[in-house]
């Protein structure tokens, strides 16, 4: 998707932050699957009639609806289909690994990397429209993740569902100190949620492991 549409759709969401309350989305999923199931579905066909406040229900309240195995499932697959996708596939390629990639994002469509991953799949397949519908779909989970707080203290942190986008936010320190300046400490909130802090210099980022780990 070209630049000009990403600023669109990003003004189009606005520009606040939302405060996630894990122990109240936790509550609401486990009690009522049935509403993120009709949320999931909506994301999966027509994402942009989703608000901001069904977007943070659907997705840290995937946290504590999926098996766990998300991760693991995407590790096993990569050699075969990820590791091709994501490298923008020749058409031959596309179409050998495009059965088992849409298999694999069913279990798990609320994924960036499979989002990412599909979208280069779609291109290659010079599918414009399933192209399209993957890209929205991967700015709607990073635009959710960047509302959920400005990452300048305890009380708005970033927030996240993946170890590997705690270690992603180290890339935002750059330009700030050197990596003897680096620090980090972690600790585990109440609703059972970690908390990590990194700091390099005067700079600080506050990111919530939503859940902690899996």
């Amino acid at each position: 998707m070209n630049k000009l549409f990403q600023i669109i759709f990003i003004l189009s969401f606005g520009l606040y932050f939302s405060q996630i309350n894990v122990e109240e989305i936790k509550k609401n999923v486990t009690e009522n699957p049935q509403e993120y199931n009709n949320y999931l579905e909506v994301f999966k066909k027509n994402p942009e009639n989703l608000t901001q406040q069904q977007m943070n229900f659907l997705y840290y309240g995937s946290r504590f609806m999926g098996s766990g195995d998300e991760i693991s499932n995407y590790n096993d697959d990569y050699k075969e289909i990820w590791k091709v996708a994501e490298k923008k596939p020749s058409k031959s390629k596309a179409e050998k690994i495009l059965a088992k990639a849409e298999a694999a994002y069913a279990k798990d469509p609320l994924n960036k990397s499979i989002l990412k991953n599909m979208s280069n799949i779609y291109r290659s397949l010079d599918d414009k429209s399933k192209e399209d519908l993957a890209v929205f779909q991967y700015n709607a989970v990073v635009n959710t993740i960047g509302k959920s707080g400005s990452g300048a203290s305890e009380d708005s942190p970033i927030c996240v569902i993946w170890p590997g986008d705690v270690i992603s936010q180290i890339d935002n320190l750059r330009g700030y100190g050197t990596s003897a300046d680096f620090k980090q400490n972690m600790k585990f909130l109440p609703d059972g949620s970690m908390l990590t802090v990194y700091s390099m210099g005067s700079k600080k980022i506050f990111v919530k492991l939503v859940g902690g780990f899996r």
